[in-house]
């Protein structure tokens, strides 16, 4: 309980606050497999880089094979060549119009290439479609979507496998927060794409119901929680906005899916923690759940720059 008043009597913490700052999704980096996720990955993209006049970079990796000793430059060309063709068929099932795009096609596993990629182009958003894999599968090979969502310095747009949103239009934003990581800059993007879009938001924690040893009442928590939350906007956000803060109680995945579809968000927000050993093979973890169960894209922003 101490932790939580200290929390809420330090608007600021140790970074400098500032204004809200124009969101700039000017290169947007797409991770694409030739599925029907990277599909929706594709048109998620193509609509911010209409929005934002951005130039869209898309990545595919050729898994390395090992082909022994015998392997020639020929044979490996030909695997490209044949990855290249695909591509080009890929790129024809989405009408691109006017948008400029570039494609990256190398050997390579996926997050090393989409990660160098991102940070040789300077990347200011990443987007990546999931498969929603769980349980075993998970476990054996990983998630690259959150792989990549701890990787890259960028920020990473998640299109889950129950996504529905197509981003033409968002007009509710539901950001996120746990309040345990360094939420500033998430904050900073979800209001920014939210003056940018003229969209609501809703800043949303999630607590435990168990109070133990609490000196204050659950409503009194639920204050200083709220209080909390509308501390991490920038100062100026009031003069465009007046954001919806929920405090709920329960489990952290579903509530943020129960409040994102009560307030009919288009996008979800969330802060990325930072690299932990097999973060992304975890099939339970809160931020898997959220990917896997929303019915729109998750944006995830790490803390930190890096």
């Amino acid at each position: 309980m101490d932790q939580l008043r200290e929390i809420a009597e330090s608007p600021s913490g140790d970074e400098l606050r500032l204004g809200t700052s124009k969101a700039k999704l000017r290169k947007i980096l797409v991770g694409i497999d030739f599925s029907g996720p990277a599909v929706t990955a594709l048109n998620a993209a193509k609509s911010l880089a209409h929005q934002f006049v951005g130039t869209l970079f898309l990545v595919h990796a050729v898994p390395p094979v090992l082909y022994g000793p015998g392997a020639t430059p020929e044979l490996l060309e030909a695997d490209l060549d044949t990855a290249r063709a695909q591509m080009e068929v890929f790129i024809s099932k989405v009408d691109m119009g006017s948008i400029d795009h570039r494609t990256f096609i190398e050997f390579a596993e996926p997050t090393d290439l989409i990660d160098g990629t991102a940070r040789a182009q300077g990347a200011d958003l990443v987007v990546v479609g999931s498969h929603g894999a769980h349980g075993l599968e998970k476990l054996a090979f990983g998630s690259v979507a959150e792989s990549v969502l701890r990787r890259v310095p960028c920020p990473v747009l998640v299109i889950g496998p129950q996504c529905r949103e197509n981003l033409d239009s968002i007009r509710s934003i539901v950001f996120a927060t746990d309040l345990e990581t360094r939420a500033f800059r998430p904050a900073q993007y979800a209001s920014s794409i939210a003056e940018e879009m003229n969209a609501r938001l809703t800043l949303l924690h999630v607590r435990k119901l168990e109070l133990k040893g609490a000196e204050i009442s659950s409503n009194g928590v639920n204050l200083l929680l709220a209080q909390t939350l509308r501390q991490l906007l920038p100062p100026d956000a009031e003069l465009w906005c007046q954001p919806k803060v929920r405090v709920e109680v329960g489990n952290a995945s579903e509530e943020v899916l129960r409040v994102a579809q009560s307030e009919a968000a288009n996008l979800i927000v969330v802060g990325v923690r930072e690299n932990s050993t097999f973060a992304d093979h975890s099939p339970c973890s809160t931020l898997s759940q959220i990917i896997r169960g929303a019915q729109c894209p998750v944006l995830g922003v790490r803390g930190h720059l890096v």
